[in-house]
């Protein structure tokens, strides 16, 4: 890789994909050569938000896998900064204000030392109604155990 491109990427779990996660994902991509989407295990999920994903982690990196403006897709434990500036060469670390299921700002405290110069933060764009939709399944899967 030529040490002039610019790397930037996305961290999230991006559950319930949805039309905010491609908006965030192009405006980051603008901004770089090159985007990393780093998709955070379902374990990472459970232990940061106390829930599983809705859709499996191999299902939430291959629909990444056929955006265009997505290069490259990596399924993470955590994020590390030697890892992102070393192996991937990542120059920058995109959080997405009031993004569903993507990183934001107050979300790196979570992370294990991403420098605050690593980071740069994305205005908040177009929301979905994914939160709507989760808080359905939820209700829905209450109900179902309740019955059983």
């Amino acid at each position: 890789m030529d040490g002039g491109t610019r790397t930037g990427c996305v961290v999230g779990v991006f559950d319930l994909f949805h039309v905010g996660h491609v908006d965030v994902l192009e405006r980051a991509r603008r901004h770089c050569d090159r985007l990393v989407v780093a998709v955070l295990s379902d374990e990472w999920a459970l232990d940061a938000w106390g829930g599983r994903p809705v859709v499996p982690l191999l299902e939430r990196a291959q629909i990444l896998e056929h955006l265009r403006c997505v290069d490259e897709v990596v399924a993470v434990d955590d994020v590390r900064p030697g890892w992102l500036t070393g192996e991937l060469r990542v120059r920058t670390v995109f959080a997405a204000a009031r993004a569903d299921g993507v990183l934001g700002p107050d979300d790196f405290d979570e992370l294990d030392g991403v420098p605050a110069g690593l980071i740069t933060v994305l205005p908040a764009g177009r929301e979905s109604r994914s939160q709507i939709l989760r808080a359905a399944i939820d209700q829905r899967q209450s109900r179902s155990s309740n019955v059983a």
